[in-house]
């Protein structure tokens, strides 16, 4: 009973090669979240289990490989309202491209939003897709996505692209937010 995963569809073919269960879908976008389009499974079909992986595929399609993803943003430019590589980015916009990205998640730009969705934890708990946040949730000051090692990805406004930058003592985030 093979398994077929094709962008915006999975399908599940029986013994004789015919098409017996099928979700199209379409992954998140901006702030469009996932969604099913369309799920048909012929009577014969023994549901639960097919179902699950069909499902299992569809959530391990949309989660991409962070140093893939992290090479498509880097020293993109910064751009007010931008949340992706061809329009550019501002910190809410790229934290949003990469949670869609490497989470598969819909996300919002806004970063008080974004905030409202994690949970808080300290710096020494942080994890690689953990956000980071300097200022405060009414007015950040800067955003970044924690790739681990002490490193971030972030919008430098200053320099005007997308650079990863090093957490240092004498400039530690004051927000940490994680989706676990």
């Amino acid at each position: 009973m093979p398994f077929e995963l094709t962008t915006g569809r999975v399908i599940h073919t029986n013994d004789f090669g015919d098409i017996d269960a099928e979700i199209t879908f379409n992954p998140p976008r901006g702030e469009e979240p996932f969604a099913i389009t369309a799920a048909n499974f012929s009577n014969k079909v023994s549901g639960v289990r097919v179902q699950r992986t069909m499902m299992q595929m569809i959530m391990t399609s949309l989660r991409e490989n962070m140093s893939t993803v992290i090479v498509n943003v880097i020293d993109r430019p910064y751009r007010l309202g931008g949340n992706t590589p061809e329009m550019g980015f501002d910190a809410g916009g790229l934290i949003q491209y990469l949670y869609n990205h490497l989470l598969g998640v819909s996300f919002p730009s806004n970063i008080g939003a974004q905030l409202k969705m994690v949970q808080k934890v300290a710096l020494e708990q942080a994890i690689p897709g953990d956000i980071l946040v300097w200022g405060d949730v009414s007015l950040p000051t800067a955003a970044g996505v924690y790739l681990g090692g002490g490193k971030f990805v972030t919008v430098d406004i200053l320099g005007g692209t997308v650079q990863i930058k090093t957490v240092t003592h004498n400039w530690v985030p004051d927000i940490i937010g994680s989706l676990r």
